[in-house]
């Protein structure tokens, strides 16, 4: 049995030109969204908030101990309004202290700093505690504080401050535990 030949389709409209594509006008989209992200991103680069200042007075660079770490504040810059790179981005509800600290383990057991220990005061007397997150990020190196420290062994690290903005920082209170009295360095 054969099968009947289908009915012709001369009724059918064609046009006389085919439908035109859709990329050109994507690309465009693309184009103008990727722009738009371009300029947000620099303007959101654009730091038009206070300066950042460095501290070079008070105690910095002697070493004062607490228990069995001896603690040596190296630099104190603070005025500083993010942390971070294009893949995160950590913004203070005030503004950074970044308190560089040189620690030494002289002691003859393994050691730990904890940094929620270690309090910055201003010159009115009010009290910051480190915010953890932003000392994670801003301490990448492969041997810092944050680690176990030898015993004998000094290692390197920044403790950071979430103050209220326009504040400088007068005084900090490292502590080798949290239970230990605390060594105060007067930083402004």
């Amino acid at each position: 049995m054969t099968r009947p030949a289908p009915a012709p389709t001369e009724d059918r409209d064609f046009p006389d030109h085919p439908r035109p594509s859709r990329w050109p006008w994507v690309a465009g989209v693309l184009v103008v969204l990727l722009a738009a992200a371009g300029v947000f991103y620099y303007l959101r680069q654009d730091d038009s908030g206070p300066e950042t200042v460095t501290t070079t007075g008070g105690q910095l660079g002697r070493a004062v101990e607490d228990g069995t770490f001896a603690f040596t504040v190296t630099a104190v810059r603070c005025g500083v309004s993010k942390l971070g790179d294009e893949a995160v981005d950590l913004e203070p509800r005030g503004s950074y202290c970044l308190v560089d600290v040189l620690v030494k383990n002289g002691g003859t057991a393994v050691g730990s700093l904890d940094s929620s220990s270690q309090k910055a005061y201003d010159a009115a007397g009010a009290e910051f505690t480190t915010d953890a997150q932003a000392e994670t990020f801003v301490n990448t190196d492969a041997q810092n504080f944050l680690d176990q420290i030898n015993p004998g062994a000094q290692v390197r690290g920044t403790l950071v401050f979430d103050v209220p903005e326009r504040t400088a920082l007068a005084s900090l209170v490292l502590h080798e535990t949290s239970s230990s009295a605390g060594a105060r360095i007067a930083v402004g």
